[in-house]
């Protein structure tokens, strides 16, 4: 996967997502729009959900899941308005294939498959060096503001 320069930078990351630290697991994002979203989160020892030198489980959950939130937060700041909370209701054909080490960048893009009303059914791939680290189909509910 090749990827141009962020268009949100880390500095600016918290105006796309409701998480606040130390619960952010993206750095940046490098494409959205309408039906997909690439983020990049960098991986540190010190991070909350790293443990052992390495990203763990939940923390590559939680960073498909803020990728997908990133994508409804982007398409509010366009909008003039806040990003909303949103909350994994189903997760699917979850797939790790190995846990990526820190300092390095997990790269994640997420897809909306079906979107309606509050409920997102999305499908996302994580990667890092660009070898395929976690999949899966997630249903999300975003709460109204």
């Amino acid at each position: 996967m090749t990827l141009n320069d962020p268009i949100v930078l880390p500095k600016d990351i918290l105006n796309y997502i409701p998480q606040r630290p130390p619960i952010v697991l993206i750095s940046k994002i490098y494409k959205c729009d309408t039906e997909s979203i690439i983020t990049g989160f960098d991986i540190t020892e010190a991070h909350i959900f790293s443990k052992n030198k390495v990203l763990t489980e939940s923390g590559i959950i939680e960073n498909m899941a803020q990728t997908a939130a990133a994508m409804a937060g982007f398409e509010a700041v366009v909008n003039k308005s806040q990003p909303r909370v949103g909350f994994i209701a189903n997760i699917k054909n979850l797939e790790i294939t190995h846990l990526p080490s820190v300092n390095n960048e997990i790269i994640t893009e997420v897809k909306t498959k079906t979107q309606v009303m509050n409920v997102s059914i999305i499908e996302a791939k994580s990667y890092c060096n660009q070898a395929l680290v976690a999949s899966c189909e997630m249903k999300i509910f975003l709460q109204e503001n």
